[in-house]
């Protein structure tokens, strides 16, 4: 355990300071992703449950407890200010997927900064190598291994960081695509319930 520690740490040392907003950013990565997972896939499931049951009565509900519920709160407003129905769910649905794109957005800019900052580290590291060849002191031979361990770890590293954001990117465009049909249904349902003469024949 002692080893893996110290190797550990000798490791981190030899990447340089580029490590610490490499860990940073990989933190980063894995909450914008986790959240929005769990934020698309909690509107996707309620939009489905929403569609099969879902009656005048909601539609003029102005509870707030999930990202639904505040969409359906507030189209019943608009159409109380005297919005037409099929705007309002438009424009408030729109407003609803921007919000839900948001954390893949920061996903998509931070997964295109890791492997930016891999390469900026592989390009100190490969400077001070040439800086340490270039002044033949007597300790040339530890300085040029440790510009090309610290260009290497950099690019490793950042490579690493960058590659769960990749597929994470995938997955939640995917989710996002499934949200987008779900509240699309449920939008349709809608405005079927307010437009029919009859709701309950609806």
């Amino acid at each position: 355990m002692n080893e893996l520690i110290t190797h550990t740490l000798d490791y981190w040392s030899s990447g340089g300071l580029l490590l610490l907003p490499l860990a940073v950013v990989s933190l980063g990565i894995w909450g914008f992703f986790l959240r929005s997972r769990d934020r698309l896939v909690l509107v996707s499931r309620e939009a489905r449950s929403m569609e099969q049951t879902l009656s005048v009565a909601d539609l003029e509900t102005s509870s707030t407890e999930t990202p639904l519920r505040v969409f359906l709160s507030r189209v019943a407003a608009d159409m109380d200010a005297g919005v037409p129905a099929r705007h309002s769910f438009h424009s408030r649905g729109d407003q609803c997927l921007d919000s839900l794109r948001q954390d893949l957005i920061l996903l998509t800019a931070l997964t295109a900064v890791a492997p930016l900052m891999g390469l900026l580290g592989t390009v100190v590291g490969m400077v001070d190598t040439f800086d340490a060849v270039a002044g033949f002191t007597g300790n040339t031979g530890s300085e040029v291994a440790g510009g090309i361990s610290q260009a290497l770890i950099t690019t490793q590293v950042g490579l690493i960081v960058a590659v769960p954001g990749v597929f994470g990117i995938s997955r939640l465009r995917k989710l996002l695509r499934d949200t987008e049909t779900a509240l699309g249904a449920l939008r349709a349902k809608a405005l079927n319930l307010i437009e029919s003469p009859t709701p309950e024949a609806a």
